[in-house]
C-alpha cells in the first residue's frame, strides 16, 4: 500500500517585456537575467487509501535555491492561485523544492503526512523557463500497529508499542486494558527518513498473562513512501506451546520473535522500564586531552591534536550528535549546512556540510562497529571564528538497546 501526492505543474511561457532592440534583461552588474514563469500552476493530489482525488489547498510551499544552496525565492501556492506570474532570476542553475507545509518534516507524528519533491532547472539569459510536471510523493515512512484477537485475549493490563526511527523521538501506540476490553491506537504514524540505511526499532511493553512482557525487533533500510503494518499475534507451535510473534507487512515480512529471542528481551515479569544500563558504551581519549573536561581550542598556528574513540561492546545501532552553543552565530552557521542534529550513520545530504566544520566519522559502515575512531583536530580552524562554549552530545544506541549520551565540550576564548 502506498501513499502518494501528485503535483502537476503546468507552466505557460510569458513574453518578455521590453523594446525590440533590448533582448536581454541585466542586473546592475551587467549579468544576464531570465524568467521563471508560474502561469497555469495547478496542484492536485490523490491517495490510494482514499477513493477520490481533490484539489490541494493553498498551504503548499515552493522554494527556489541557487547553485550555492542559497534561498532566492519562496512563495505559497495560494498566491499562485490568485493569479499567474513569474520571477526574474540571474542566468544559472537552480533547484525548486515543493512541500505540502512550510513546517519542517516532523521526526515522528500521528496523522501528519508531508509530501514534497525537488527538481533542478536552468535559467538562460533572455529566455523564459518552464518546468513541466513535478510529482510530489510522501517524504516519510508510515507505520500502523495492530493486535489480533488471540493476542488481545492474553492482555491483562495496559501496554504500549514504541516505534522509533529518529533517535530520541519515539512515537507511542498505546494499548489500554479498558477493564478487559482492550483498545489501542489505530492512527497511522509518520516518521522522517534520513538516508538509505535508516533503521526502525519496534518495542512492545505490557502486561501479558499477568506478567510484564517486552519484545523488540528492528526494520532496516527504510525508505520514504514505505507503509509498514506491525501486527502482534498469539502463536501456537506443533507442541501446543503458546508464543507471541510480530508480523511486519512491508519491507520485512513475517518477522517473528518467539522463544528464540535473546533472554534479555523475553518477558520475565520484571519491569521493562527499568534502566537497561549503558552496555559499556563510553568515549575514551586517545590523545593528551581529558575529554571529560571542557577543551580549550588553541589559537591558530598552535597544535591541536584531538583524537578519541567510542567504545560500543555490543556494536553500534545508532550514532547521533546534538550540537549546542552559547554563540548564536555558530548555531546559525551550522543550520545553514544541515542543522544541529546529526545522524552519523545516515547523514542527510544537507548535513554533509557540517562535517567540513567538525570532521565526525560518518556513513553506513559505522553500523555494527564496536570501536569508532574520531580525529577532531581539523575542527580547530573552523571553530576558532566563534567564541564561546560549543557542546557536542554523542548519543549512542547499541544493538541490544542500551544507550549512552556523552558531551564533548569545546571552549573558544
Amino acid at each position: 500500500m502506498k501513499l502518494r501526492k501528485i503535483f502537476t505543474l503546468s507552466l505557460a511561457a510569458l513574453a518578455l517585456a521590453g523594446c525590440a532592440d533590448d533582448k536581454f534583461a541585466f542586473d546592475k552588474n551587467g549579468e544576464g537575467k531570465g524568467t521563471l514563469s508560474f502561469a497555469g500552476l495547478s496542484i492536485d493530489y490523490s491517495e490510494e487509501m482514499v477513493t477520490r482525488a481533490e484539489a490541494a489547498d493553498g498551504t503548499y510551499m515552493l522554494y527556489v535555491y541557487d547553485s550555492g544552496e542559497s534561498l532566492v525565492w519562496s512563495g505559497q501556492y495560494s498566491t499562485i492561485l490568485e493569479g499567474t506570474g513569474s520571477i526574474s532570476l540571474l542566468a544559472g542553475d537552480y533547484r525548486i523544492n515543493v512541500r505540502s507545509t512550510s513546517a519542517a518534516v516532523p521526526d515522528a507524528k500521528f496523522s501528519s503526512p508531508v509530501y514534497g519533491a525537488s527538481q533542478t532547472f536552468t535559467i538562460t539569459a533572455g529566455e523564459t523557463t518552464t518546468l513541466g510536471t513535478i510529482t510530489c510523493t510522501l517524504l516519510q515512512c508510515a507505520v500502523s500497529v495492530e493486535y489480533n484477537d488471540d493476542f488481545l485475549s492474553l492482555v491483562t493490563g495496559d501496554g504500549n508499542t514504541s516505534v522509533e526511527v529518529t533517535a530520541g523521538s519515539p512515537l507511542d501506540y498505546v494499548l489500554s486494558y479498558n477493564s478487559g476490553t482492550p483498545k489501542y491506537e489505530r492512527r497511522i504514524g509518520y516518521f522522517a527518513v534520513n538516508g538509505n540505511n535508516t533503521t526502525m526499532v519496534v518495542t512492545f511493553k505490557g502486561s501479558i498473562e499477568n506478567k510484564t512482557q517486552k519484545m523488540t525487533t528492528t526494520i532496516t533500510n527504510l525508505k520514504p513512501r514505505d507503509y509498514h503494518i506491525v501486527k502482534f499475534m498469539k502463536k501456537v507451535d506443533a507442541t501446543g506451546s503458546v508464543t507471541i510473534g510480530i508480523e511486519i507487512d512491508g519491507l520485512v515480512a513475517d518477522a517473528t520473535l518467539d522463544n528464540d529471542i535473546e533472554a534479555s528481551e523475553q518477558g520475565d515479569g520484571n519491569d521493562p522500564e527499568a534502566p537497561a544500563g549503558d552496555g559499556g558504551i563510553r568515549l575514551v581519549s586517545t590523545c593528551d586531552y581529558d575529554i571529560t573536561q571542557p577543551i580549550t581550542v588553541p589559537a591558530s598556528g598552535n597544535p591541536f591534536d584531538l583524537t578519541l574513540q567510542a567504545v560500543v561492546p555490543n556494536g553500534v545501532l545508532r550514532f547521533t550528535v546534538d550540537i549546542a552553543s552559547t554563540n548564536e552565530d555558530f548555531i546559525n552557521s551550522v543550520n545553514t549546512v544541515g542543522g544541529t542534529n546529526l545522524d552519523l550513520i545516515n547523514p542527510s545530504e544537507e548535513a554533509m556540510g557540517v562535517f567540513d566544520i567538525v570532521p565526525f566519522p560518518h556513513g553506513a559502515e559505522l553500523a555494527g562497529q564496536t570501536l569508532v575512531d574520531f580525529d577532531l583536530s581539523g575542527a580547530q580552524t573552523a571553530i576558532l571564528g566563534f567564541p564561546g562554549s560549543h557542546t557536542f552530545r554523542m548519543n549512542v544506541v547499541d544493538t541490544k538497546g542500551c544507550r549512552n549520551s556523552i558531551d564533548v565540550i569545546f571552549i573558544v576564548e
